[in-house]
Order: structure tokens, then C-alpha cells, then sequence
């Protein structure tokens, strides 16, 4: 994180999202046909994931060998999730879904993934910095990213939206509802030990929407620091989404 190779696949990223927006302007590519766009580099995006962390891992004793992906690699991330939503909503016939989904997506996508950009875990988590232009999870990485940064701004732009006064509440409330439900599944997809039904450790989660550990670093090892951390980041997730509509205002009826 904050290397020179952040930085350059940073100003990659300026660059891919900068000609992106500017060809679909000078195309006039309607929102349902970016959305196929859009899905094809999210099949790419998880076929490069897969292949490249896939692991052949064998049994305790050695005697079955097969393929396994760490469960951190599941797309239940806020980012990853959206291959899930981009198939839905452009499958679907206009309707009010329809239209709250992409009401939805408008936010996740940007804001997620500007702050997945900023803040980079596969460096941390999957590759070496020194493998930042060799690893094709970098690649996979960072334009995948940089898509969805286009797409929020798209659905944002396209004049196919019809937005409500509601939409800030509505998401604040489905992004509050998706983050609790992955306490369940960082649970779900952990790796615990227990002696005589005891825990006693825990030696991998997924941390998916990073409510069980923080993305920078800060040392949490209470319960109650744990708890004030998720305020934390329940309110600063309110402000941003908050913040992220009020460009719309103008646009936005009853």
C-alpha cells in the first residue's frame, strides 16, 4: 500500500476510467448494454482470480489431493458482489427493483471501490508488492476496479435513471443489512480451534466488508474496541453514501 507501484497502477486506473467515460459519452452506450460490457470484464475478472489463487491442497494424512480457493476469495466482498447485481439488473425488465438495485449498485460501486484502490489488501493478502506488473491478480485487481468506478459514474450520468428522494435511506438500510449478515459469514467461513468445546483460537476469517478487522492496520483486541470500530464504520459508510447523492438532489423526485 503507498508504494511507487500503488502509485503507477493508480494513475493506470485514472487513465482507463478517463477514456472509458469519455468513449461511452462519445458512443452514447445506453446503460443496459454497458451492463453486458460490464459483466463480461466481471467473467474475466473471476476466471483470473480463480486460476490464479485456486490451490491443489491435499488431506491431513496425504491421501486426497484437490483443488481448494481460500474462502477470502469468495466474491462476498461489497465490490464482488456487484458481478451478482450487474447479472441481475441487466437480465431484468424496468421495473422499481430494477430501479432501486441500480440506485443501490450507484454508491457501492463508486465509493467501494475508489476506497479498494486507495486501499489496496492484495498486496497484503495475496501478492508481493514486487509482483505488482508480473501477477495477474494485479491486473484483475485493479481494472476490475477501475469498471466499477465507470459503472457507478454511468448509472449516475444516464439519463435512463429516475431517482427518488428515498434512494440515500433505502441503501444506507440494504448496506446495513448486507454488512450484518457478513458477521455471520466471517464466522461461517473462519477457521476455529476448540479443545473440549472451548475456543481457544481462530486462524483465518475472510473479513468480508471488513467488519471483523479494520483495512489499515489498527491494533483491535477487545470486544468493545472491536465494537466501537464497527460504529465507526457504520456511520463513516452513512456520511459517504449520504454524501454520494447529493449531486442527484436536483434530480431526484418523490
Amino acid at each position: 500500500m503507498f508504494s511507487i507501484q500503488h502509485f503507477i497502477w493508480l494513475g493506470i486506473c485514472v487513465v482507463l476510467i478517463y477514456f472509458s467515460l469519455k468513449l461511452i459519452r462519445k458512443n452514447n452506450i445506453r446503460l443496459d448494454k454497458l451492463l453486458d460490457y460490464c459483466f463480461i470484464v466481471c467473467i474475466l475478472s473471476e476466471l483470473t482470480k480463480i486460476f490464479s489463487v485456486i490451490e491443489i491442497a491435499s488431506s491431513t494424512d496425504g491421501t486426497i489431493m484437490r483443488p481448494y480457493i481460500p474462502a477470502n476469495h469468495f466474491p462476498l466482498h461489497l465490490c464482488s458482489i456487484q458481478i451478482l447485481l450487474i447479472l441481475v439488473v441487466k437480465n431484468m425488465k424496468e421495473s422499481e427493483t430494477k430501479r432501486t438495485l441500480l440506485s443501490f449498485m450507484y454508491p457501492t460501486t463508486l465509493l467501494g471501490a475508489i476506497a479498494a484502490l486507495a486501499m489496496p489488501s492484495i498486496f497484503t493478502t495475496t501478492i508481493s508488492v514486487s509482483d505488482a506488473f508480473v501477477a495477474p491478480m494485479a491486473y484483475q485487481f485493479f481494472i476490475y476496479h477501475s469498471m466499477l468506478i465507470v459503472l457507478g459514474i454511468s448509472i449516475a450520468r444516464s439519463d435512463e435513471m429516475v431517482w427518488r428522494k428515498k434512494d440515500p435511506i433505502k441503501t444506507i438500510e440494504m448496506f446495513y443489512f448486507i454488512g450484518f449478515v457478513s458477521l455471520y459469514l466471517n464466522s461461517i467461513f473462519a477457521s476455529p480451534t476448540y479443545v473440549n468445546g472451548e475456543l481457544i483460537s481462530v486462524d483465518f476469517w475472510p473479513n468480508f466488508f471488513f467488519t471483523y478487522d479494520d483495512p489499515i492496520g489498527l491494533n483491535i483486541t477487545t470486544k468493545a474496541q472491536w465494537m466501537i470500530y464497527l460504529v465507526v464504520i457504520c456511520l463513516l459508510a452513512a456520511v459517504c453514501i449520504w454524501l454520494s447523492y447529493r449531486p442527484l438532489k436536483k434530480k431526484m423526485v418523490d
